[in-house]
């Protein structure tokens, strides 16, 4: 377990937090920020932030976010081979990395951090190799139950590891792991009226509500699902629909078609992506979540005490949203579909199986909030803090 107590502070401490460009990496590092912010107010400690990576992605840098935390942002360039498609765009891809690492050893250098907090993921690369060279002590979180590429090589010289899942302790040195969850933001562990979560979000009707939340880049298997069963879903319920950005003009022309001359055509609500209060003010008023099983998702559903079905996706890295989904529904809090059964007739019964059964989404309600972990960021937090401090008093 990480220490909590501090003391023995300099007058300033720098601290770098670096990620790739998805929401399963920004939002923890922005979960983390908030409570280094709060504890630089509690104890009276001048913590500056940095964030050193890439700043595009499928879910890109906002740079007035980041501001709002008190982060400075220092980009560089990266970019995953894996993603190239061709010769000449796994070439390109070496070359940004190449770039991006001479970025590092300069910004590295002028700012020599006395912590780095990474969540891995291709962007961080550059700023590990560095940062290892350079001996700056590295903590690193992992959020899934099957540790990532970049983690799996970082254990080697990070200084901490900070694990979501219990599963996840063998694939790490016992001696520097710790369990603590998912840092997720405080607005998901913050207590929510359903009215005015139902207000904030336009709802037009005291339906029981269903939330399809396809993650920060959508999930195109499920928009269409969706889709499919639209007509049945408004007729029983209020339907709040993330079906990711670049769906949107897509998914829309379909709900028209498919809500043409429909009575309860106001109660489907369709979002590209939801900001951070929208999605609390959705999970908050909603009865079931119908969601991937990225991390971030899970955690977040468990902080908010709500029961779900759970979709993998099947092609993520490692198979690790699969790992994800059947280790949290284990504690009964999650009933888990896999992709090749998501067709509409089956997820529609699973869906109303669920919404007429109280007794059972009370029992995954109650297991959710079990699960969660709601001082996850703070313990993450401490940390880095108290291996920034030891560096310091070398």
């Amino acid at each position: 377990m990480f220490p909590l107590k501090l003391f023995n502070f300099p007058l300033k401490i720098r601290v770098v937090l670096t990620g790739g460009g998805t929401g399963g990496h920004i939002f923890p590092l922005l979960a983390v920020a908030q409570e280094l912010q709060d504890l630089k107010e509690k104890q009276s400690i001048n913590v500056q932030l940095y964030y050193m990576g890439p700043l595009e992605g499928p879910v890109a840098i906002d740079p007035a976010e980041f501001a709002q935390h008190g982060i400075i942002i220092l980009p560089i360039a990266s970019a995953s081979p894996n993603n190239a498609t061709n010769p000449i765009e796994k070439i390109k891809s070496v070359l940004l990395n190449i770039k991006g690492t001479i970025q590092c050893v300069w910004h590295l250098w002028l700012l020599m951090p006395d912590a780095i907090f990474s969540k891995g993921g291709f962007g961080a690369v550059p700023v590990l190799a560095v940062g290892s060279l350079y001996r700056i002590p590295i903590l690193i979180h992992e959020s899934d139950v099957i540790p990532g590429s970049v983690n799996a090589l970082s254990k080697k010289f990070a200084t901490r590891i900070a694990i979501s899942f219990e599963k996840t302790i063998s694939y790490f040195p016992y001696e520097k792991t710790a369990l603590v969850g998912n840092p997720i933001r405080k607005i998901f562990f913050t207590e929510h009226d359903a009215a005015k979560a139902r207000e904030t979000l336009a709802l037009a009707s005291d339906a029981p509500v269903v939330f399809f939340s396809g993650g920060s880049q959508g999930a195109q298997s499920l928009n269409e699902v969706v889709m499919n069963m639209l007509p049945n879903l408004v007729e029983r319920y209020h339907i709040i629909h993330q079906c990711g950005t670049r769906n949107y003009p897509t998914v829309s022309q379909g709900a028209d078609f498919m809500l043409k001359n429909n009575q309860y055509r106001d109660r489907y609500k369709l979002f590209g992506f939801l900001n951070e209060e929208q999605t609390a003010a959705a999970y908050a008023c909603t009865d079931l979540i119908v969601a991937r099983a990225g991390s971030g998702t899970i955690f977040e559903i468990a902080a908010m005490g709500k029961p779900s079905i759970l979709i993998p996706f099947p092609f993520a890295a490692h198979d690790h949203q699969r790992e994800n989904a059947y280790a949290y529904a284990s504690t009964g809090a999650a009933i888990v579909l896999e992709e090749e059964n998501i067709k509409p007739h089956i997820i529609f019964e699973q869906i109303k199986m669920l919404m007429d059964n109280t007794y059972k989404k009370e029992h995954m309600a109650q297991a959710a909030r079990a699960f969660a972990k709601p001082d996850a960021a703070q313990k993450i937090a401490q940390e880095l803090l108290h291996i920034a401090n030891a560096n310091i008093n070398l």
